[in-house]
Parts: structure tokens; C-alpha cells; sequence
């Protein structure tokens, strides 16, 4: 069954879904949009969108956010009105009301929030321990210039719960985010943002203790734009190639 996707952000993982959703006989590409329009320009000008408002013109059924967290802030709930959402911005439900009036909109619309592992993987896992989880942290170590920081030196630059890194740095921590939506949530879970001149990857330390069991998951990735890593962008297409129209509403891990 195709589906009407639009995308909203063309950055590393926008570009890279609109490429390859060009070739993907189950996805058909109905709208794209970047609030710069040379990104526009350069893929096609045909499908563009002048506006997010414009979206309520279109017959879509999932809507992929690749932009920011504020795009979720002030559009999400317009969005959901009308599409599923795939958000690679969770971090912006590290905001209390944005996730009550996402999860209303979810609720009332019958549509699904829905969000990708992305940079990572083992969101599964986690989410299936949920109930039996004590603790999960997570530690996230890029170059400074990544974070829009000036250090020279290796600086922990957020240690605390995810909630306050999530808005700290909201395009730096959807990782975190990914894994208090699938676990314990935005105060129960432990983040640690470190500013590494020396690091030469992306790389994501990801620690879960339960009830009688423990892992760890270690990712690291080169960087293929400001704050994105190789293994994202393919991560984003087989995420979106996964998902299917579903009924019941909510905020889905994927």
C-alpha cells in the first residue's frame, strides 16, 4: 500500500529521505518543505510548500518532521489534526504541555506521534523492560563545535535528568529523548552531554538496569552534517519503509 508522505526539513535526514523515497514504489512523495528555499530549490520546487499551513491543502498520510524541535512545539498538534507524525525532534516533549497537547491531539484524532530510534538502536528492548527498568543513562560525546560550544578542552557540559538536557540542547539530545519516552521517562532518566575536541565520531553510551538484569549499548557514528552521524540517515529511510497505517492512537517508539 503507497503512502503519502510529506517531509518537513531538508537537511542531512530530509534530503536522504526525499532521494530515496523518489525510488521506493511504496512511499509517494506529496509535499516537502524547509524554511530556507534554496534547500527547496535544489530537490523540487514542484511539491514545495510555502507554508507549514499549507499542509491542510494536501492529501498526506505521514508527515516526516526532520527540521527542529520547535517545528514540533508550534506545528504538531496542526499536524496530527491531519497525518501521523514520524518526529526525528522528540526532544521537544521534554516540554510538558508540547507532550499533553501532542498526546491530546493523538487522543482526539486518532493518529500515532511516532518516534524513531534514529542515531541509535535497542529502543525495543528498553521499551519492552519498561515496567521492570531502575535505571537508564545515557552519555553523548560529540565535538563542541556540534554543540555550539567553544571548549578546547573535554568539558561534561549537561549532567542531570533528560528532561533539562532535552532543552538544554534540543538538537543534540533526540537520543535521549528517544529513550525516556521508551523507558522511564524525562525525570527518571540520567543524561550526560560531554564536549570533546579530540572526539572524531558521534558517539552515544547507553546504560539500562532492571529487576534482576542489566545492558549496555555503545554507538558511535562519523558525522555526515552538524549534529547527524553516518548511520542515521539509513536508519530514517528503513524506519520509514517500516511504518504502516495504524488506528489506535498514541506516541509510538519506532
Amino acid at each position: 500500500m503507497t503512502r503519502r508522505v510529506g517531509i518537513v526539513g531538508l537537511g542531512t535526514i530530509g534530503r536522504y529521505l526525499y532521494k530515496q523515497g523518489l525510488q521506493d514504489p511504496e512511499i509517494e512523495l506529496v509535499f516537502i518543505y524547509d524554511q530556507d528555499a534554496r534547500a527547496v530549490e535544489a530537490l523540487d520546487p514542484s511539491i514545495a510548500l510555502g507554508g507549514l499551513e499549507e499542509i491542510a491543502a494536501v492529501d498526506v498520510d505521514l508527515v516526516v518532521e526532520a527540521a527542529h524541535a520547535s517545528v514540533v512545539a508550534a506545528y504538531g498538534e496542526y499536524i496530527l489534526r491531519r497525518a501521523d507524525l514520524l518526529a526525528f525532534s522528540p526532544s521537544a516533549l521534554a516540554d510538558q504541555d508540547v507532550y499533553e497537547r501532542v498526546e491530546h491531539a493523538c487522543r482526539v484524532w486518532g493518529r500515532r506521534f511516532l518516534v524513531p530510534h534514529g542515531a541509535i538502536l535497542g529502543l525495543d528492548g528498553i521499551r519492552d523492560g519498561r515496567h521492570r527498568l531502575t535505571g537508564v543513562g545515557i552519555t553523548t560525546t560529540k565535538k563542541p563545535g556540534s554543540l555550539n560550544r567553544p571548549e578546547t578542552e573535554r568539558v561534561v557540559v549537561y549532567d542531570g535528568p533528560t528532561r533539562g538536557a532535552c532543552l538544554a540542547y534540543p538538537r543534540n539530545s533526540n537520543v535521549h529523548a528517544a529513550i525516556a519516552l521508551a523507558g522511564l521517562g524525562f525525570d527518571r532518566t540520567h543524561s550526560r552531554i560531554i564536549a570533546d575536541p579530540q572526539s572524531t565520531t558521534n558517539r552515544h553510551d547507553i546504560a539500562v538496569e532492571g529487576d534482576g538484569f542489566r545492558f549496555t549499548i555503545t554507538v558511535e557514528s562519523d558525522p555526515r552534517g552538524r549534529v547527524t552521524g553516518a548511520y542515521t540517515p539509513e536508519s530514517a529511510y528503513q524506519t520509514l519503509r517500516r511504518l504502516c497505517v495504524g488506528t489506535v492512537p498514541g506516541i509510538f517508539c519506532v
